[in-house]
């Protein structure tokens, strides 16, 4: 007897089974659940009074069964981005010009508009906003009083934002950012779009007439050392040229290493401190030595800026203290330079000149030691004393001398003045002089610092010195003429050491041509001994109203220039303290920066919660699930600083778009 069909089944065995009904979401728990939402729980707050899994809520929004908008928006349902390209396209007054009315009042009357939030899905470059609270921190709205009074349609908040915005996703020029979708990133920072490049440039150009530049690149470099004591001791100094490739003035050629060449530009000397980031920078037109340009210009400003420097009485009662400490390369190598720094009680770090003696590999040890970067190093060093004085002169001075040595046997010599740090902690802050290195091919490749931001020339003062070029000329003449001299000299040598030819034809054109060098021998011995005398009565260096008319030149470095530098190192900086919140989290931590640019290029949904005084700001999902967790941990992060966006009441929320972070 075969096996009893069920009763279910008796109408044919591919009758389908009764779909599952939800007996836990009904109708009135969904009701439930977008209430306690709009007032403010998320779904963990909301799953226990409710008695509804939160993984059921979750999931139910996925499938779209349960809407939860965001509470308290306002100005009406959330537009999308085509429905902005079309509205941006079709405004009369320009692309993306919204705000015709407020941009009638600021033409007439000169009030700013100020910055309101409409709900907006996929705001392209919306995840920007993410490095707003480190950009206020570094000090960006800081100083804007400075550059009042504030007129014009966009206020100081809305192009200092706009332009470190723009540093951010990396447009280098003004002009490049015309390749930037103006009106989605003008939404980002609560206007209808953001300036246009002409406008950009006058309103650089109207700070730059109100306020000093260098007093407010000072004030904020000074407190970033006070914000940062332990950082602000060591100092990097380092110049990199900036490439002049126009034709409107002709600038002082200098040497620009990266090219292998001499070119026309200027020369900026930057500050920087063990992790690369800048406190600030000195701009040279004309040509002077790095020493006199840290003695006149840098010196003098880390004395007044220096945080917990030791007073008179702690130095006279410990003749090894210093007050802070300098670290260059072989450039600035002079033990007189050395000895009047130590005068003044500063201590210097850099690499020995002409080391030909090796040590013996008994007198190394092996240290361990970490790097800005945190990565751990194995080091072997040995150390001696070493007495330097100058040819010639009086002043001596005693300084350690530290070698690294390499797996291959190498030895690198390090001369420091500094006596109370450990033998592995000079070695680590020498090292870390490549992080300035560093930063110059991070900022030229992302930041652009060695681009020009106007026409503007800037004038020369008329007591400026500078090379004589009558001078400069003669020294060339001089050169060229002693290596003519001494090529004529060797072929003079190689036929007096040879033996004379036999024949008698091949005897008279030797004895002719060994005549023929003798006579260009004693001609250019005499001409050189000409050009020496003129050289003598010639001054080395003048002043530069002394400048012939034809050869003065101006300067292409200007204030607007210095003032965008100042934009794109609060840019730096503000990066760089977001990156050193991401890498305790990261498997690759040198892949941070990259990550907070795709960060920065991601779309994200802007909701007004005016009931709550809250901006939410809600990010995209990342190419991995991997970054995911990253940039959920960063939101988590900032928003605990509860920043307010500038010009309003609400304070930024961060969150993703992703259903598990509600």
């Amino acid at each position: 007897m075969g096996k009893e069909v069920p009763p279910r089944r008796e109408q044919g065995f591919f009758l389908s089974y009764r779909l599952r009904t939800n007996s836990v979401l009904t109708a009135e728990k969904a009701i439930e659940i977008q209430q306690y939402y709009h007032s403010g729980l998320n779904i963990e707050e909301i799953s226990p009074l409710t008695g509804v899994k939160a993984d059921t809520i979750k999931k139910a929004v996925r499938q779209g069964r349960l809407l939860l908008p965001s509470p308290g928006l306002s100005g009406g349902e959330p537009t999308t981005k085509s429905l902005r390209n079309i509205i941006d396209s079709e405004q009369p007054m320009g692309k993306a010009c919204v705000n015709t009315l407020e941009r009638v009042l600021a033409s007439q009357g000169g009030t700013p508009c100020p910055p309101e939030f409409k709900p907006f899905v996929d705001v392209s470059y919306g995840g920007v906003l993410l490095a707003l609270p480190s950009l206020i921190l570094n000090g960006l709205l800081r100083y804007r009083n400075e550059f009042e009074p504030d007129q014009g349609y966009y206020s100081i908040a809305g192009v200092f934002l706009s332009l470190a915005f723009l540093a951010l996703l990396r447009v280098k020029t003004l002009a490049q950012s015309t390749f930037i979708a103006a009106g989605e990133l003008g939404r980002v920072i609560g206007l209808d779009r953001i300036p246009e490049v002409k406008t950009l440039r006058e309103r650089i150009a109207l700070f730059c007439r109100r306020a000093n530049i260098q007093q407010w690149s000072g004030k904020l470099s000074k407190d970033w050392m006070d914000d940062y004591p332990e950082l602000a001791g060591i100092f990097y100094i380092d110049g990199h040229v900036i490439v002049y490739f126009g034709h409107q003035t002709k600038m002082p050629k200098h040497y620009v290493t990266r090219l292998k060449l001499c070119m026309s530009g200027s020369t900026d000397y930057w500050v920087n401190d063990m992790s690369g980031q800048p406190f600030f920078v000195v701009n040279k037109t004309i040509n002077e030595s790095m020493i006199q340009t840290i003695t006149q210009d840098i010196i003098p400003r880390l004395d007044q800026d220096v945080p917990n420097q030791p007073n008179a009485v702690q130095l006279k009662e410990n003749k090894y203290l210093h007050r802070y400490m300098l670290v260059f390369d072989r450039e600035c190598y002079s033990p007189d330079f050395f000895y009047n720094l130590w005068q003044e009680r500063i201590a210097i770090c850099t690499y020995q000149k002409n080391v030909t003696q090796q040590w013996d590999d008994r007198e190394f040890s092996s240290y361990k030691g970490k790097l800005p970067g945190g990565e751990e190093q194995h080091i072997e060093l040995a150390e001696r004393g070493v007495l330097l004085q100058n040819a010639g002169s009086s002043k001596k001075i005693w300084a350690r001398e530290i070698r690294k040595k390499t797996a291959s046997g190498h030895q690198t010599s390090i001369i420091t003045t500094n006596f109370s740090l450990s033998i592995i902690m000079i070695g680590l802050y020498m090292f870390a002089r490549w992080s300035q290195e560093n930063f110059f091919r991070y900022m030229m490749q992302n930041f652009g610092i060695d681009t020009l931001v106007s026409y503007l020339k800037e004038k020369i003062s008329d007591t400026t010195q500078l090379v004589n070029p009558q001078y400069r000329t003669l020294e060339n003449k001089l050169k060229q003429l002693v290596s003519k001299l001494n090529v004529r000299k060797a072929r003079f040598t190689t036929m007096l050491m040879g033996e004379l030819p036999e024949k008698e034809n091949n005897k008279k054109k030797y004895l002719e041509k060994k005549a023929e060098l003798s006579n260009e021998i004693q001609m250019l011995e005499f001409e050189i001994e000409q050009t020496k005398a003129v050289k003598k009565e010639v001054p080395r260096k003048i002043l530069y109203a002394q400048l012939p008319e034809n050869e003065k030149f101006s300067n292409a470095i200007n204030d607007r220039k210095h003032f965008l530098d100042t934009i794109k190192m609060i840019a730096y900086r503000g990066e760089t303290a977001m990156v050193n919140l991401i890498r305790p989290t990261m498997a690759h931590t040198d892949e941070a920066r990259a990550l907070l640019q795709q960060i920065y290029k991601t779309d994200a949904n802007i909701y007004p919660d005016l009931v709550h005084k809250k901006l939410i700001v809600e990010i995209h999902s990342l190419s991995y699930r991997k970054d995911d967790k990253i940039l959920l941990q960063l939101c988590q992060q900032l928003n605990a600083t509860e920043t307010e966006f500038p010009g309003t009441d609400l304070v930024l929320h961060y969150k993703m778009v992703s259903v598990s972070n509600p």
